[in-house]
C-alpha cells in the first residue's frame, strides 16, 4: 500500500490527471467566456448599425429629432425621485424595536 502512494510512477500519474482536469476545466470556461464575448460583438454590431441609421438622415440634410434646433428650448433632465428636504432624515432599515 505505501508503495503505492510513494511510487514516482503512481504520483507522476496522479498530476497528470490533475493536470488534465484543470486543463479540461479551463477549456470549458474559455468556450464560455467566447460564446459570452462574441454575443456581445453581436449586440456591439447591431447597435452600430442602428445608431448609424439614426444618425443619417441628419447627415445627409434632413432634419433629424437628434439633432436640437438651436433657437429651441434646451431639454432638461428631470429627476425620477422628488428632493428631499435639506433637514429631512433618511429612514431607517429596520423599524424601531424590530429584532433582526
Amino acid at each position: 500500500m505505501l508503495k503505492r502512494l510513494f511510487d514516482p510512477a503512481a504520483m507522476y500519474a496522479h498530476r497528470l490527471e490533475t493536470s488534465l482536469n484543470e486543463a479540461r476545466m479551463a477549456a470549458f470556461e474559455h468556450e464560455n467566456a467566447a460564446e459570452h464575448h462574441a454575443a456581445l460583438a453581436r449586440m456591439y454590431r447591431q447597435r452600430i448599425t442602428r445608431l448609424e441609421a439614426e444618425l443619417a438622415p441628419a447627415t445627409a440634410g434632413i432634419p433629424s429629432r437628434l439633432i436640437l434646433d438651436p433657437a429651441g428650448p434646451i431639454p432638461r433632465v428631470t429627476p425620477l425621485k422628488k428632493p428631499r428636504e435639506p433637514h429631512q432624515r433618511m429612514p431607517a432599515y429596520l423599524p424601531q424595536g424590530a429584532g433582526g
